[in-house]
């Protein structure tokens, strides 16, 4: 019973963070040139951070390459009814930068976020991006940080998914002290003609380091 209680405890914690714990299906990667650090399994919801961004290392997925052509954006939203929406309209970004912060805008798009679905921006015109960016969800238009993101609960060695409220300081989304992924995937060409790793190829890399 005291365990239970604790649990409760946790998640009630979370929620009031900004975060919600879920239950749902995998969600699979049907696109072989689509770069993900998600592990496929949706486990939070979460409306912290005005600004909820992926940084994405080219390298991570094939070694050596400083670059890619973007062709697609993909985004993953969760409306709670518990939790509900102010609005369902979200700015969409791509950046150049680093680890610590995006630096600079490629692009920025309005979308209509759906519950339990992928939106998408494509880009007819490859939009290039250097080794490190980011694409991330700028809620700026809601009141509280929607519409929320879906996210897994992986536990990985790297912070790739970061928050923001100022765009000066960029936390790692931790869920009860564990790194946790957003649903924010890129679909890209790598210049050297290399494929995306798969995600079980990614997820070894991360155990191995």
């Amino acid at each position: 019973m005291k365990n239970v209680i604790a649990i409760l405890a946790v998640l009630s914690l979370a929620a009031f963070a900004g975060q919600l714990a879920v239950d749902l299906d995998p969600i699979q990667n049907t696109d072989e040139d689509l770069l993900q650090y998600d592990n496929g399994t949706p486990n939070w919801v979460t409306w912290g951070g005005m600004y909820r961004g992926v940084w994405f290392n080219v390298e991570d997925f094939v070694p050596g390459e400083s670059s890619a052509d973007i062709h697609q954006t993909e985004y993953w939203f969760y409306h709670s009814t518990s939790y509900p929406w102010d609005t369902s309209d979200v700015y969409v970004e791509v950046w150049n930068g680093d680890a610590m912060a995006p630096t600079t805008q490629l692009d920025q798009s309005m979308l209509t976020a759906l519950h339990y679905a992928p939106v998408f921006v494509d880009f007819p015109e490859l939009l290039t991006v250097e080794g490190n960016f980011w694409s991330f969800a700028n809620t700026e238009m809601s009141a509280g940080g929607w519409p929320s993101a879906l996210g897994d609960w992986a536990g990985s060695a790297v912070s790739h998914s970061l928050l923001s409220d100022d765009f000066i300081i960029w936390e790692p989304w931790l869920v009860v002290e564990v790194v946790a992924n957003y649903f924010f995937r890129v679909s890209a060409d790598i210049p050297s003609g290399g494929m995306a790793l798969d995600n079980t190829t990614w997820g070894s890399l991360k155990a191995t380091f």
